[in-house]
């Protein structure tokens, strides 16, 4: 008897076919695009990342997605990886604020062992202490046992080293007062030098659950035979009595309370500067679409208002590098300002910036079209490779909530005008309103 309790059909753009959207009995989701392709995709996305940490055991999304790979009772560490490699495809994965996923891209034909190995690694984790590795002092000498503690550790000791990583780093977590989001990713030496076995278990068993998966498979498939393989591959346990990790409260934070500039100093010869505002939720579409037209014509490329103004058009340029970003997140977006600068200019350089950013109250209608045909050349792009539909697809299942919201997307594109651009500039990137993260020479201290 099928566990399968409901089944949608979701019109999805630039698809010959709508999506199926289809829900277990136990909270489990799969979602089947139909794409005419040599090529499977499976990934599955787990609704946590750090949003689901706490000071205690910050980073351990992002360990546990590493040690997904070192082995169930099935298949020991090593297996899956050689077996895909054999079979020519390709397997990957990623933590970010809100989720992990793991995904493989791989031959049709070789898609079913594929599957059944991908749903084992998910719902099978064993989480070996032999693959773990010892704890240790992260800053006294290295482990004997290099192991996978020691990896991510010597991946976070090159994040420190990155000059753009301080910056963002001091930016982001002067940005909240409470939230999660405040923390980096990645987590720190310390917690990942010493957290044991059992908690990362405790973390795996409270988040790794049927409700917080969404398993997504593009290509060209039998769609009554890819979700049987689904409902019989992901055979999860029950973890509902084992004691929950620990959460941060989770409120979320649209506006800066305090803003404010922090300047670092260190052994640099440039200035780093970044300038950042919190934003409404990525399913705000409308305020989300139009935070992106703003990024792309304030500083995306060579003919945003900043370069040319800035860079191009002015006798003595100071920076070396000047864009901006907007981030998507399910508790609110984040925007930034980026720029590499000639230190000594470091008050110029505030200044032009917040003036810019002050003129964002005028909008012009040949400024506004070019970023929606950029806006719409981006968004068709993510529907040509199956790959890019399965990252399209668990984006709006898990940052957004609500994969329906992509076949709103160009038609709340073209109702954006000027008028409403200058509206949300005023409401969300006010320079008074958002702070500013300085990294500089130490000899300018």
């Amino acid at each position: 008897m099928s566990n399968i309790v409901k089944k949608e059909l979701v019109a999805y753009p630039y698809l010959e076919k709508p999506l199926s959207v289809y829900t277990f009995k136990n909270g489990h989701c799969a979602v089947l695009a139909h794409k005419k392709s040599p090529m499977i995709n499976v990934s599955s996305w787990i609704k946590t990342g750090s949003i689901n940490e706490n000071k205690e055991n910050n980073g351990v999304s992002h360990f546990v997605e590493h040690l997904l790979f070192k082995g169930t009772t099935k298949y020991p560490a090593g297996v899956f990886d050689r077996k895909m490699e054999e079979l020519g495809g390709i397997i990957n994965a990623a933590t970010w604020k809100d989720y992990t996923f793991y995904y493989i891209n791989i031959p049709s034909e070789h898609y079913k062992i594929a599957l059944e190995m991908h749903a084992d690694m998910i719902v099978d984790a064993l989480f070996p202490e032999n693959e773990i590795g010892p704890e240790f002092d992260p800053n006294g000498a290295s482990p004997k046992e290099k192991r996978e503690r020691y990896v991510v550790i010597e991946e976070i000791r090159m994040g420190e080293d990155n000059n753009w990583r301080k910056v963002y780093k001091n930016l982001n977590s002067s940005m909240y007062e409470a939230h999660p989001y405040k923390r980096e990713v990645i987590g720190t030496k310390e917690i990942i030098a010493n957290i044991s076995q059992k908690e990362i278990n405790k973390y795996y068993q409270t988040f790794y659950i049927p409700k917080n998966v969404t398993t997504i498979a593009v290509g060209d498939f039998d769609e009554e035979e890819m979700i049987g393989l689904i409902e019989k591959n992901f055979a999860f346990k029950d973890y509902s009595n084992i004691e929950k990790a620990k959460t941060d409260e989770k409120t979320p934070e649209y506006k800066i309370k305090n803003p404010k500039i922090i300047e670092d100093f260190c052994e640099v010869n440039t200035g780093y500067f970044m300038m950042g505002a919190l934003c409404d939720s990525a399913k705000n579409l409308k305020e989300t679409i139009a935070l992106d037209l703003l990024s792309t014509i304030l500083g995306d490329g060579k003919s945003s208002r900043l370069y040319q103004d800035l860079v191009e058009n002015t006798q003595h340029p100071h920076y070396y590098q000047l864009e901006t970003c907007h981030y998507q997140f399910k508790d609110g977006d984040n925007f930034f300002i980026e720029a590499n600068f000639d230190a000594s200019k470091k008050d110029v350089v505030i200044q032009e910036i917040k003036e810019h950013l002050t003129n964002l109250k005028t909008i012009n209608e040949d400024e506004l079209q070019k970023a929606k045909k950029r806006a719409r050349v981006n968004f068709a792009q993510d529907a040509e490779m199956v790959s890019d539909i399965a990252d399209s697809i668990g984006y709006w299942t898990t940052v957004c909530e609500d994969v329906s919201l992509a076949d709103k997307y160009l038609q709340i594109l073209d109702e954006i005008t000027c008028e409403y651009l200058e509206e949300i500039a005023q409401k969300h990137l006010n320079p008074d309103n958002m702070s500013i993260s300085l990294l500089l020479p130490k000899k300018d201290k």
